[in-house]
Parts: structure tokens; sequence; C-alpha cells
């Protein structure tokens, strides 16, 4: 399904009531896809489709906020969302390759993510025990020396990072076992928009939501001006409803061809 963008006028009442029983089938989608027949071994697939539906919703959520708001960082963020959502959508839907390629995703996403935290904690550690140090000196009696046992604790002990370290093993692990390698990141959205031949329509606006969302000189000057970026607005709330009822058009297809198996595997574009 594909939908015209227009910046001319915000959407009237009338679009807000379509959009509204959009929004309905929607949810009915997911409901649907939640409560059909599954085997063990189409769970995650199962899974990956409510994912893609619940995130295309809530992100929808935060672009009708954005706009009440005439906030257009808010709507800015969350239309790029939307458009991730779309070719990942596309490219998950292509083949069962592409999806579990995808699914693989979220094992390197984890590994990645307890990593980082552990990172942080070691990164700032020493800024930590500074702050404690230059803190136990405003109080006075057993709270000062409880402050202090606190500081010698953390001394000795160091970054906190057990737990995460472990996290990030685990999924080390997984990756091993699954045939990832370690060196492996995760598709960026760009890359994905490419192998299913949507980098023309994806990258304009995607880089018009990054120039907004990110302290971009862009960004930073409009601040200067209230409502300096209004008039994009409609622009992100339309883009945003587009991608949404795609995202929904592309799912409901598969699932009342396939159900909620993943689709076969073809060759990609």
């Amino acid at each position: 399904m594909e939908c015209a963008n227009s910046n001319d006028n915000p959407i009237s009442d009338d679009i807000d009531e379509a959009m509204s029983q959009a929004l309905k089938t929607v949810r009915e989608l997911a409901v649907s896809i939640r409560d059909a027949t599954v085997s063990d071994e189409h769970i995650w697939f199962r899974n990956l489709l409510l994912g893609l539906l619940h995130s295309a919703l809530l992100d929808f959520r935060y672009v009708e906020i954005g706009t009440k708001q005439k906030s257009p960082y808010l709507a800015a963020w969350s239309c790029r969302n939307l458009l991730e959502l779309k070719v990942i959508t596309k490219y998950v839907l292509t083949s069962i390759d592409n999806a579990t390629d995808f699914k693989n995703d979220f094992v390197i996403d984890s590994k990645e993510f307890y990593e980082e935290i552990s990172k942080w904690h070691k990164a700032t550690h020493s800024k930590f025990l500074s702050g404690l140090s230059g803190v136990i000196g405003q109080f006075d009696g057993t709270r000062k020396e409880a402050l202090k046992d606190v500081l010698r604790r953390e001394i000795v002990c160091g970054a906190q990072t057990k737990a995460t370290d472990a996290e990030a093993g685990m999924f080390k692990q997984l990756m091993a076992e699954f045939g990832i390698k370690e060196k492996t990141i995760p598709k960026r959205s760009g890359e994905i928009a490419k192998r299913v031949s949507q980098s023309a329509e994806f990258a304009p606006m995607f880089k018009v939501c990054s120039k907004i969302m990110h302290r971009t000189a862009l960004s930073i000057a409009s601040s200067v001006v209230l409502g300096g970026l209004d008039e994009v607005i409609p622009l992100l709330s339309n883009t945003a409803a587009c991608e949404l009822l795609e995202i929904h058009a592309l799912i409901k297809e598969h699932f009342e061809k396939q159900g909620v198996q993943p689709p076969e595997n073809r060759p990609s574009h």
C-alpha cells in the first residue's frame, strides 16, 4: 500500500476519524495474530509480527502526542521509528532467511546492550568515587562513617559489572551456538532499506527526521525561534500515518495467506 505525503494542511477531522478506524483495524490484527494457533518452532515469528505491530502503534501514538503538543522533535523521533519499522517489516516478510537473520540481531543487540552498560560503569566509576568523596564531608557522625565504608568498599571492589558481564557472556555464547560470528553487528535500517529496494523513499525522510531529532545545527538554530519547526509537523504526521498503514497492510496480507508461519524463501531484492 503506497501513500502520497503532503505538508500542505493539518490532518482534517474527517481524516482523523478515518485514522481512528484504521488504528482499530491494526489493533484487531494484533489480537488475531496473538490468538492464532502456532507451533512451538514458529512462536518466535508470531512474536516478531506482534512486536512490529505493537511498536508501530506505540510510535504512532507518540506522533499524535507530538502533533498535538506541537513538538517536532517527538514527532520526528516517532516518524523515523515508523520508517524503520516499515523497511524491517518488508525485510522479514521477504523470506524465512531474512526473518531468521533479523531474529539473530536480537541476540547481537542484547550482547552489545550489556557490554556497553559494563563499559559505562567502568568509564564512570572514578567519577562516582570522586563525587562520593566530596559528599562525605557534608555529613557528621554515623552517617559520615557509613558513607566512608561505602567509599572504601567501592574502591576495593571497583566498578560493579559482574551481572552485566555475565549477561553479555550468555548472549555471546548463544551467538556461537547460532553460528553468528563474534564481530557481527546488527544491520542498520539504511542497509535493510537497500535490501528491500526502499532506499529512494526511505533515505530522504529518514534524514529529515534525523536533522530535527538530533542536536544538529538546524535543530539548535530553530530552538531560538518559538515554533521554528512547526510547519514540518503535518508532513511528519502524514508520513507516519502512511508508514503505519503500510506496515499493517504488509502483515495483514502475510497473515491471511500464511498465518503466523514464516514466509517461504525466495530471492531477496
